[in-house]
């Protein structure tokens, strides 16, 4: 990475491709083994400016680069990973000089705040082998420059650090000529200059020391219209009265008017300090960065290990702080009345800076103005712990520039940031694996070692929060006869809180109290609606979700939502959606029977089923525009109508709520609120059917079922068998798909609802279809047509259109297909049924190509493509898998259409471009989640040999032979896991089209 970025295999160098291709390979070591979206790929090749290819493009890179790094003779060891809609490259440490110059840099500040002075100077000899030449060379791009810009601040810090440490050595400093040229490359930065002018004397040149100084002086006159500095101006004075201590400098801070005790107050680093290797990365460029904040705010929810963090942190740095470290406890969370006023602060802080200060005034103005007084010209470090707000804090701030303020508090303290220009940090929950480590150190690699699967679910039950895995980790070691096993059972059994196990006699540390003290700091309203969010069924939720939830309008739910945020109550992980660990969850649940009564809780569940009845209804029609779909209940008051709009955001919508929709039915059936139960499994089915979750839709209806029974809703009833048949025969279950239908028929009989049979009769008919009981099929056809006289509507008019094209089709009548979708189209478009389009514009295809009108067929194909693409505008990220799936299926069948056709170089084409789209629909949703088992290691072996047709370059008769048995291959490896329905359906027609390519492929082999 220091370089031109390159890659050797042994000795051999490898060629990374095209300037782009490098540059991904960029982005993906800077990660340092993070999964790193596509998008973030994109962003830094293109900018804003990315091409409607891009994302094909990147995967196109990203397999090249896998091909190119993976070991073949290490099957085992992937070096290029796809993770979920990105990609992750692992490599071990010593394999990239980026990380091992960050390991030896990181290793030489830990030993400098040990005071190991001659460690630090041998690791950082270490990390300065690495700087062979600027970073990224021939890399070219804004987000190269950035990069550059960062990789290079981190050497200049790099060469600092060195110097530093060979001063206070008393030796040699063998890094003189890097000083020079950052100095020269840093004009305006006075700590490059000061060290240069120390290192010169040093070596016995202070002449050249006086050089540096009138030159550093005369360009901050000009570019900024200031002096240097009343360090460096001392220093200069030193110079010129020939201090004999400037020749055996041993790095002391003479240069500073400071008292010759240096306060050094800062608590001492925890031992068993584990992971926020990020976060102290990014404190730590705070530093580096002469044009940074002097104020950091270190935020974060109560128990995260914000003060352990920045403590660890502080004195890793603490000697870049030669004046002095400080650490004050603000108390501003703690017992009522605890918390230390501004005065009184700045009182403990002077009585440490200089003893000898007399006179002090009384008032808080005068104390802070003597305060800044002291620290002028100073380089001190001031660590405020637990701040209670930006009141507190402020008088506290130097304005010296050579001095850096760490506040760590539970508060965002968004009025100082802005008003400061303050460096934000926030500190979230530790990673499974930083939790886990933690543990390990505290339990012991050998214990943690026998039960790992326990520790994991005592990790989790603690919701991977510092404070409680050490209050666990404690509680655990003092009791080692006990099994892991048994103590995750005890954390995750309902009967017995965590709390409990989390509490102790210090209230400092146990988890209970110290969530206690942020409950208590919020208004009324807040605290009533973090009360309620133990109701919503899982840990996440939005703003409108919130507003239905509290029964008040959505601007007042924005406002106490951001209120708990700020507190980090919550967590804001995007706009308008928050989330909060399970400790707090649990914590909200003992507030809420404490502080709320059962009819307001009765209530407050009803109001939240109602808000999402409403909007999944929404989002349904979205998929679906349809009239299969039962009336809205009466809605409770104070539900916020909220709704989708479009065909994505109702995909999207699916795709986030979905954990969230699936665990109200439990909610429902809690609460006793039987109809929405059945009406959100009904309004879910058209989603449900798309993702394939046949299992799931299962498991939702037989609870909805149960409920409606109990309330004697036949018309709930009715809808719940009807979504039990298709989850039944989707699972091959064709008895009781018709058992459940004919039940289905029987409940809307008895409610007397001719349109739910009428649609009862249709999903009938679709089933014998295709079990090929046509004549029958025909037969509930005509019931259905009887049932929906006098109020055919156009989507009643539409399924019989379809049902009897599909019967038509299934028994080869394609003349009969043909003329019974006349027209078909322009009815569906003005419809706005996407999937009911498909479906015509299938039948059509299939009924062309029965006809052997195979142009005609290619014609319905190019449009099925033409429809997924404006509705998708091709983000299939964001869209359903039923429209990706459909995409690649009509590419494969137009590729087959056109070479029946004898239009052999689009087939080609096509045939490639359908490829493409396979391997993007394989590696998102099937292959990545592929556990290892021995049918998924046949479906592996496929997609592998799939990969390697699509890696050839020629296109030819063979090729195309090729290609299909590879798509047939894979198609028929994945068959037993329920998916690629569609890609599946190609089966039946590619083995004459193997057949036949072969045939043309042994007549000639080139085109």
């Amino acid at each position: 990475m220091f370089g031109v970025v390159r890659a050797w295999r042994d000795d051999a160098e490898l060629d990374l491709g095209s300037p782009q291709q490098r540059l991904t390979l960029a982005v993906l070591l800077l990660a340092e083994g993070r999964p790193v979206q596509a998008s973030e790929i994109i962003r830094a090749i293109w900018g804003d400016d990315a091409p409607p290819t891009a994302r094909g493009t990147v995967r196109t890179y990203v397999y090249r680069l896998r091909k190119l790094l993976d070991d073949d003779t290490r099957p085992d060891r992937t070096v290029l990973r796809s993770d979920g809609s990105g990609y992750q490259l692992v490599l071990a440490d010593n394999q990239l000089d980026l990380s091992r110059f960050l390991g030896s840099v990181r290793a030489a500040e830990t030993a400098v705040s040990t005071h190991d002075i001659r460690q630090a100077v041998v690791l950082l000899h270490a990390a300065m082998d690495e700087l062979k030449d600027e970073p990224l060379r021939g890399v070219s791009g804004e987000w190269a420059e950035t990069e550059r810009r960062r990789l290079g601040q981190l050497a200049v810090r790099t060469v600092e650090l060195m110097s530093e440490q060979q001063l206070a050595l008393g030796g040699r400093v063998d890094v003189l000529d890097q000083l020079m040229a950052v100095a020269e490359a840093e004009p305006l930065r006075e700590r490059v200059h000061e060290l240069l002018m120390r290192a010169l004397c040093h070596g016995g040149r202070p002449s050249e020391a006086l050089t540096v100084y009138e030159r550093l002086r005369t360009t901050l006159r000009e570019e900024l219209g200031v002096d240097p500095s009343p360090a460096l101006r001392e220093l200069h004075t030193r110079v010129l009265r020939a201090d004999p201590a400037l020749s055996s400098d041993t790095g002391a801070s003479a240069d500073h008017a400071v008292p010759s005790a240096r306060p050094a107050l800062m608590p001492a680093s925890l031992a068993v300090f584990t992971g926020r290797e990020a976060e102290l990365d990014e404190l730590s460029s705070v530093l580096g960065d002469a044009t940074a904040p002097r104020t950091v705010v270190v935020h974060g929810t109560a128990g995260v290990g914000k003060t352990t963090f920045v403590v660890q942190w502080a004195n890793q740095v603490a000697s870049s702080f030669p004046d002095g470290q400080f650490f004050v406890n603000l108390r501003g969370f703690e017992g009522e009345g605890a918390a230390r006023e501004p005065a009184e602060v700045l009182r403990k802080l002077l009585d440490a800076l200089d003893p000898s200060t007399a006179n002090r005034p009384s008032d808080l103005d005068g104390l802070i103005a003597m305060y800044r007084g002291v620290l002028a010209g100073r380089r001190a470090l001031l660590v405020l712990d637990n701040a209670r707000d930006s009141q507190q804090v402020t008088p506290l701030l130097p304005a010296a520039p050579g001095c850096l303020v760490v506040i760590t508090t539970r508060r965002e303290l968004t009025s100082l940031v802005a008003s400061t220009g303050a460096h934000s940090v926030r500190i979230g929950l530790l990673d499974m694996d930083e939790a886990v480590a933690l543990m390990t150190h505290r339990l012991g690699r050998q214990r943690v070692q026998r039960e790992p699967s326990a520790v994991r679910a005592i990790a989790g039950a603690c919701a991977r929060l510092p404070l409680a895995l050490a209050v666990a980790s404690a509680r655990i070691a003092s009791n080692p006869e006990f099994r892991l096993s048994d103590i995750a059972s005890q954390l995750t059994d309902d009967v017995q809180p965590g709390l409990d196990f989390l509490a102790t006699d210090d209230p400092h540390s146990d988890v209970r109290s110290v969530l206690s003290w942020s409950y208590r700091a919020l208004s009324p309203a807040a605290a009533r609606t973090f009360a309620l969010l133990a109701l919503v069924p899982l840990s996440w939720t939005t703003t409108p979700a919130v507003a239905s939830l509290t029964g008040v309008p959505v601007p007042r739910a924005r406002a106490v939502l951001r209120e708990l945020s700020t507190l980090c109550l919550i967590n804001e992980d995007q706009p308008h959606r928050f989330s909060w660990h399970d400790l707090l969850r649990e914590y909200a649940a003992e507030v809420l029977a404490e502080t709320v009564d059962t009819d307001e809780q009765r209530a407050a569940c009803h109001r939240l089923l109602h808000h999402y009845l409403i909007l999944t209804r929404s989002a349904s029609l979205q998929l679906v525009p349809t009239d299969d779909l039962p009336e809205l209940p009466q809605i409770a008051p104070g539900v916020t109508a909220h709704t989708v709009g479009d065909l994505p955001s109702a995909s999207r919508m699916f795709a986030t709520e979905h954990s969230t929709l699936l665990s109200l039915f439990d909610l429902a059936d809690t609460w006793g609120v039987e109809s929405s139960s059945w009406q959100l499994a009904w309004y879910m089915r058209y989603y449900i059917d798309e993702a394939l979750l046949w299992k799931e839709m299962t498991a939702i209806n037989e609870v909805a079922l149960a409920g409606a029974t109990r309330a004697g809703d036949h018309l709930g009833v009715g809808y719940t068998h009807r979504c039990l048949a298709r989850a039944a025969a989707m699972l091959g279950d064709t008895k009781t798909a018709e058992a459940h239908l004919e039940t289905a028929v029987q409940a809307f009989r008895t409610c007397g609802d001719r349109q739910a049979e009428g649609y009862t009769r249709v999903q009938i008919a679709k089933w014998l279809v295709h079990t090929d009981r046509v004549d029958a099929a025909l037969e509930q056809a005509e019931q259905a047509r009887e049932l929906f006289r006098g109020t055919a509507s156009q989507t009643q008019k539409g399924e019989l259109r379809d049902l009897i094209a599909y019967a038509y089709s299934r028994t080869g009548r394609y003349s009969e297909v043909v003329e019974t979708l006349r027209g078909a189209l322009e009815s569906d478009y003005e419809s706005g049924s996407t999937m009911r389009m498909f479906n015509t514009i299938d039948h059509l295809a299939v009924a062309h190509e029965g006809l052997a009108d195979y142009r005609k067929a290619a014609e319905m194909r190019e449009l099925s493509l033409k429809l997924a693409l404006e509705k998708t505008g091709a983000d299939w990220a964001q869209f359903p898998y039923y429209l990706e799936e459909q995409f690649v299926q009509d590419s494969f069948l137009l590729a087959r259409l056109l070479y029946l056709a004898d239009e052999t170089d689009r087939a080609l084409t096509v045939q490639r471009e359908a490829l493409n789209g396979f391997h993007s629909l394989l590696l998102r949703h099937h292959i990545s989640t592929l556990p290892e088992r021995p049918n998924e290691a046949l479906a592996r072996s496929a997609f592998a040999k799939f990969e390697s047709v699509l890696a050839e370059d020629r296109l030819d008769h063979q090729w195309f032979a090729d290609s299909v048995r590879a798509v047939d291959e894979v198609a028929a490896a994945m068959t037993y896991r329920g998916s690629l329905r569609l890609i599946v359906e190609l089966r039946s027609g590619n083995l004459d089209l193997i057949a036949a390519a072969g045939a043309r492929a042994a007549g000639t082999n080139t085109m």
